[in-house]
């Protein structure tokens, strides 16, 4: 045991002291990331005060040489130090140095920088590929961060008149007040590491110190510097205490217990154990249920309730077997037979007479209700009585009633006359629709009942199931508490016309009848197009344009919408493809998804293998989820955009504010864009109430940075009201109606290449 002890010691030693080695990597990981954050910040926050500065037309008129006395009036040191920039440098379009000036932040004075040093940024100017980005640049000074911006007018007038360069010196002294913010010794040295740029490495380095490195490199790639920090490896050195502690505990209590064990376990259970395990290996040798285990004749203990326990297992085990064939036939709810016994009786029934039979499908109208307000335990009582009152009925025409699921119930008749079969569905709705007085409450429900004929429609029991539940439906649709026969609506004229509408939905996706237009997406502030949205037509050989409204529901019902959405999403990526082949590379696309292709789970798989044949980008793919669709499928819904957020596609909630949950979605789903409903921009900025509405609408989003589109625009008040106070896109008849893609070239796409 003691061996035993010292090599499982040594085996799992490391594996002990393995989340100790990477508690402290995370802990040095986390801190060297909280500096490469922070750098990455001030990179950001020096890019956007340079592109502030570029932007102004102060700056704009420096360059063009109307304002000479710009560097007197605004370049004073306190521009410097409100900035927390080292130098200012302004050269001309033909990159000929205009002004340059310097300042040191630690000693808050001005910095002499050399005539040539604006010289080190020409090459990036030159190569233009990243103009208006922040660099890591080496000077005579050292590594400095460097923000490069083309200048123009505020407006974004142009041509620009030359660039304007910004940057910070990246020192020792810069770097330890880095840390000293961030609570962390850091320090920088010039490196020949040539790993990628902002990489970040966390390795031990003793048995007791660990070490964060972030490696820099200059845009010329001639230079590396890299950041570190030094911890203490604390989780590692304490776990190494706490085993060691731990080894001496257990090796102790060990040998007491093992001494203890050898005593007591031969003398009272050893013995005993082996001769249970073999009237137990008997028993299942000779496969005998009603044999029993043998009881020791001693006082009571564990092992003699265990034999008793044995005992009554072995009788359970019997009663179980004997009951299995009810249970695997009759619904333990109700007691009356399950769907399985159903099937099993109609086969034989069939098989012995061949004659005609009729099946009559229905469900409970209201039991849901019942179910939500009442509770469970009311509702199963509820099934309860209305197969208390059911089944006499029909085993009076010995007929056989089963439950087929949740308060659906299906019966199976000898086939009389049409009249006999209508009196027994008469009696079934009579005898369901009488009140029922359950514990304290009184409640009604009734019967909605379709009925199918064998074999008029149908040879199997699949068939005339699926026929009658169709007939049982359109009992809802008319009113409920009534029996339809499904032959009554074979020969309806306007049930042949849904019949003929479906056959024609079918015959649209096989003959690629259906067709996207797109209704473009624009910036507020610069009315440019930032997307499209593809919206889905069905131009009929003969009745022409039908609208999505009266087809996509009948879609949805029949089980067609996966496939037509399907379709959709194929060639809506297909065709923006082919605009970023052209040039037209920033713009997201937006497709409508329905509730069915939701809970479609394999909806996902055939996205990732749309996205893969046209190497489309996911993020710039953004689905559109109705808000009337989420409600009953919140769960499912939640799971859907996961796995969407997972891959980087943007998720859209449409039409906010029509639904009676819209701050509850936003909680609980990841939604990435808000498109607000058009209801509440059609009176802006007329009416004050919707304005103010509006307005509140668009702060909380701003402020849960979210995006923002606003659908319905059609005037160019709403357009000034939005875009005065925030940053939104916009949708609306103003821009365009949904067009053609060849239209939408023509009418857009061709304007602002030419522009």
């Amino acid at each position: 045991m003691l061996l035993f002890l010292i090599l499982l010691f040594i085996v799992i030693r490391p594996y002990l002291l393995k989340d100790s080695v990477e508690l402290d990597k995370r802990t040095t990981q986390k801190d060297i990331e909280r500096v490469k954050n922070h750098l990455l910040s001030t990179m950001d926050v020096l890019n956007r005060t340079n592109r502030d500065w570029a932007v102004w037309d102060d700056s704009f008129s420096f360059l063009t040489g109307d304002h000479s006395d710009f560097p007197k009036v605004n370049l004073q040191n306190d521009t410097f130090e409100n900035n927390m920039v080292n130098f200012i440098i302004y050269l001309n379009k033909k990159n000929e140095l205009v002004y340059q000036s310097g300042y040191d932040l630690q000693r808050h004075e001005p910095l002499e920088l050399d005539a040539d040093f604006y010289q080190v940024f020409l090459p990036i100017i030159q190569s233009k590929s990243n103009l208006h980005d922040t660099l890591l640049v080496s000077t005579n000074f050292g590594l400095t961060m460097s923000s490069l911006q083309s200048v123009y007018r505020s407006n974004n007038g142009g041509p620009s008149p030359g660039t304007l360069i910004m940057g910070k010196m990246i020192s020792e002294t810069t770097i330890r007040q880095m840390g000293e913010a961030l609570s962390l010794p850091l320090t920088i040295k010039e490196t020949k590491n040539r790993t990628a740029h902002l990489f970040v490495n966390v390795k031990p380095i003793s048995e007791t110190k660990i070490r964060g490195s972030l490696f820099l490199k200059s845009y010329s790639n001639q230079k590396a510097y890299e950041i570190s920090l030094v911890n203490n490896r604390s989780f590692y050195l304490q776990k190494k205490v706490n085993i060691k502690q731990l080894f001496v505990y257990l090796i102790l209590t060990t040998l007491f217990f093992i001494m203890i064990i050898i005593v007591f376990l031969n003398h009272f259970v050893l013995t005993r154990v082996q001769d249970l395990s073999l009237q137990l290996k008997n028993i299942q040798n000779h496969k005998d249920l009603k044999s029993r285990i043998r009881l020791s004749n001693r006082q009571k203990d564990e092992l003699l309730n265990l034999e008793g326990s044995i005992n009554k297992m072995l009788a359970s085990l019997e009663e179980k077997h004997n009951n299995i064939t009810n249970l695997a036939f009759f619904d333990q709810l109700t007691s009356i037979p399950n769907r399985y016994m159903f099937f099993k009786e109609f086969t034989k029934r069939v098989g012995l007479h061949n004659q005609s039979f009729a099946v009559l499908f229905f469900d409970l109208d209201g039991f849901k209700w019942v179910n939500d307000s009442l509770g469970h335990k009311i509702g199963d009582i509820l099934l309860n009585r209305v197969c208390q009152r059911v089944l006499p009925l029909i085993e009076e025409q010995d007929g056989i009633m089963a439950r087929y699921g949740g308060d659906e119930f299906v019966i199976l008749l000898q086939k009389g006359s049409r009249v006999e079969i209508e009196e027994v569905a008469q009696k079934v709705m009579s005898a369901v629709g009488k009140e029922y007085q359950i514990h304290s409450f009184k409640t009604f429900v009734t019967a909605s009942i379709g009925i199918s004929m064998y074999p008029t429609d149908g040879y199997s029991m699949e068939q005339l199931l699926q026929n009658a539940d169709i007939a049982m439906y359109e009992a809802k649709r008319k009113g409920k508490n009534q029996f339809i026969f499904f032959q009554d609506l074979t020969s309806d004229d306007s049930y042949r016309n849904l019949l003929e509408f479906e056959k024609d939905l079918k015959d649209a996706l096989v003959n690629r009848q259906f067709e996207l237009y797109y209704q473009v997406i624009v910036n507020g502030d610069n009315k440019r197009i930032a997307g499209v949205e593809a919206l889905l037509r069905w131009n009929h050989p003969t009745k022409g344009i039908i609208p999505p409204a009266t087809f996509i529901p009948i879609a949805e019902e029949t089980g067609m919408m996966p496939s037509i959405g399907l379709w959709v999403l194929e060639d809506a990526v297909k065709q923006v493809k082919k605009w970023y082949q052209s040039g037209y590379d920033d713009l997201v696309l937006s497709v409508n998804i329905s509730k069915s292709q939701m809970k479609d789970s394999s909806f996902i798989e055939k996205l990732d293998q749309i996205l893969t044949k046209f190497q489309f980008p996911a993020h710039m793919l953004q689905l559109e989820i109705t808000e009337s669709d989420i409600e009953h499928y919140l769960r499912e819904i939640d799971e859907f955009t996961k796995e969407l957020k997972s891959r980087g596609v943007k998720i859209a909630l449409d039409d906010f504010g029509v639904g009676t949950s819209s701050l509850l979605y936003l909680k609980e789903l990841p939604i990435d864009v808000i498109k607000i409903d058009r209801s509440f921009i059609k009176d802006v900025p007329m009416q004050s109430f919707d304005s103010i509405l509006l307005m509140g609408m668009l702060e909380i989003f701003s402020d849960l940075n979210m995006t923002i589109i606003v659908e319905g625009i059609e005037e160019e008040a709403q357009i000034e009201f939005i875009c005065s106070k925030f940053q939104a896109k916009l949708q609306g008849y103003y821009f365009s109606r949904p067009i053609p893609a060849a239209m939408l070239e023509l009418e857009f796409l061709n304007k602002r290449s030419d522009a």
